[in-house]
C-alpha cells in the first residue's frame, strides 16, 4: 500500500498534469511571415544595389575588349562606346545614391526599380553593338560569347532575375537581329544557343530565389 503510494507520487512528480501550451493567433504567425520575407528582400535588394559597382566596372572591361577584337567603322565604335559609358555612368551613379541615402527612409524598392531600369538601358546598349561594332562575319563561338558573357556576369554578381531579365531581352533580341539580318554564317545556330544560355541563366537565377520560410513560418 504504501509502495502504490509512494508509485503514485513519483509518477505525479515524472509525469505532472499536462497543461495546454499558448498558442499563437493566426494574425501574429502572419505577421512573423511576412515580416520574414520583407526582411530576406530588403536585404537581397542591398545586395543587388551594392553589387552594381562591379557590374559598371565589368561592362567598361568587357566593352574595352570587345572595341579592341570587333571590326566596326571608328565612329561606330565612338557611338557604341558613348553609349556603354552613359549606361556605366547609370550604374555608378546609382551605387552612390544607394550609399549616400542609406540612412533615408526611402525603401529599397524605388532605388531597385531605377537600377533594373538601368540594366534595360545596358542591354539596349550592349545588343546595338552586335549591328555597330561586330565584325559581318562573326564566328558563332564569338556571337555566343557577345550575348553571353555579360549575361553569366550579370547572373553571378546580381542574383537578381528581374535585373537579369532586363539586360537579356534587349541583348539577345538584338543579338539574334543582328546574326539574321547581317547573315552572320551560322545565324540559326547562335539564335539557338543565345536563347537557351538566355532561358537557363533565368530559370537557374528565378528557381534559386525561390528561397523558403523556415520551418514554423510555413503557414500554408
Amino acid at each position: 500500500m504504501r509502495g502504490s503510494v509512494a508509485l503514485t507520487k513519483d509518477d505525479n512528480i515524472l509525469h505532472p498534469s499536462a497543461k495546454p501550451l499558448p498558442v499563437l493567433p493566426q494574425a501574429a504567425l502572419d505577421r512573423l511571415a511576412r515580416l520574414h520575407a520583407e526582411s530576406s528582400e530588403a536585404s537581397h535588394l542591398a545586395r543587388l544595389l551594392r553589387n552594381s559597382i562591379h557590374a559598371a566596372s565589368f561592362f567598361m572591361l568587357m566593352g574595352s575588349c570587345v572595341l579592341l577584337l570587333g571590326g566596326g567603322t571608328m565612329g561606330r565604335n565612338f557611338l557604341w562606346a558613348v553609349s556603354i559609358l552613359a549606361g556605366v555612368v547609370g550604374l555608378i551613379h546609382s551605387y552612390i545614391r544607394t550609399n549616400a541615402s542609406a540612412f533615408d527612409r526611402a525603401p529599397f524598392s524605388v532605388a531597385a526599380r531605377n537600377l533594373r531600369a538601368t540594366f534595360l538601358y545596358m542591354g539596349l546598349a550592349w545588343g546595338m553593338g552586335a549591328f555597330l561594332v561586330l565584325p559581318s562575319e562573326l564566328p558563332a563561338f564569338e556571337a555566343i560569347l557577345f550575348a553571353g558573357v555579360p549575361a553569366l556576369a550579370l547572373a553571378l554578381l546580381l542574383n537578381d532575375a528581374k535585373a537579369l531579365a532586363a539586360f537579356q531581352v534587349p541583348t539577345g533580341l538584338l543579338t539574334i537581329g543582328a546574326a539574321f539580318l547581317l547573315a552572320w554564317p551560322d545565324s540559326a545556330l547562335d539564335a539557338l544557343a543565345i536563347l537557351g544560355l538566355h532561358g537557363g541563366l533565368f530559370a537557374a537565377i528565378a528557381w534559386h530565389r525561390r528561397i523558403p520560410l523556415p520551418a514554423g513560418l510555413a503557414l500554408r
